[in-house]
C-alpha cells in the first residue's frame, strides 16, 4: 500500500504535471461560469409588449385560416383595444385625525397610498407586480384565397370568433384578388 502511495507522490513533485493540472483546473472554472451566465441571459426575458402580443395572434390566426383555406397565401391584420394593463400590489394606509377647539370638534382623515416595491434580481427596486392582462381585440381582417366562398367564409370565421372572444361583427373576411 505504501508503494502505491509513494507512486502517487513521486508524480506530484514534477512541477511540469502541477502546472498543468493547475492550468486545466481554471480553465474548467471559467468554462462553466461562462455557460452558466448565457443559460441565465435567455430565462429572464418573461415580459411581452402589446406589439409582440399581437404579432403572435396574428401568426396563430394564420395558422387556423392555413389550414381552413388549404391556401399559404394568408393575410391577417388585427388591432387591439390599448396596450398590457399591469397591476401592482399597493398600499393603502387611512390615518383619522382629530381636533378639538373650544366647542367645536372635527375630524380629518388622511390617505396614504404607495406600492410595495421588492428588490429585483438585478438589485434595483421595482413594484411587486400582481397580474399583467392582455389587451382585448377589437378587430380583424383577414385575406385569403376562397374567402369568398361562404362555406370557407362560415368556418373561418367561426373559427376566429371563438378562438378570440370576439363576436362577428369585429371580423372581415375577404377573397384575395389574382
Amino acid at each position: 500500500m505504501s508503494e502505491i502511495i509513494g507512486k502517487y507522490t513521486s508524480v506530484f513533485k514534477k512541477p511540469k504535471l502541477i502546472l498543468i493540472l493547475g492550468l486545466v483546473g481554471i480553465l474548467l472554472i471559467f468554462f462553466s461560469s461562462v455557460f452558466t451566465k448565457s443559460e441565465k441571459k435567455t430565462e429572464t426575458k418573461t415580459e411581452i409588449t402589446a406589439e409582440e402580443y399581437k404579432l403572435e395572434l396574428e401568426e396563430d390566426v394564420k395558422k387556423v385560416v392555413r389550414q381552413i383555406t388549404g391556401s399559404k397565401n394568408v393575410s391577417v391584420v388585427i388591432t387591439l383595444e390599448s396596450g398590457i394593463r399591469y397591476d401592482y400590489a399597493d398600499i393603502k394606509e387611512e390615518t383619522l385625525v382629530e381636533r378639538e377647539e373650544k366647542e367645536n370638534k372635527s375630524s380629518d382623515s388622511e390617505l396614504k397610498e404607495g406600492y410595495i416595491i421588492v428588490k429585483s434580481a438585478n438589485g434595483g427596486e421595482e413594484a411587486l407586480l400582481i397580474t399583467a392582462q392582455m389587451p382585448k381585440v377589437r378587430g380583424v381582417a383577414i385575406v385569403c384565397d376562397g374567402g369568398d366562398s361562404e362555406i370557407i367564409y362560415n368556418k373561418i370565421q367561426n373559427a376566429v370568433t371563438a378562438a378570440l372572444d370576439i363576436t362577428s361583427k369585429r371580423v372581415y373576411i375577404c377573397g384575395r384578388n389574382t
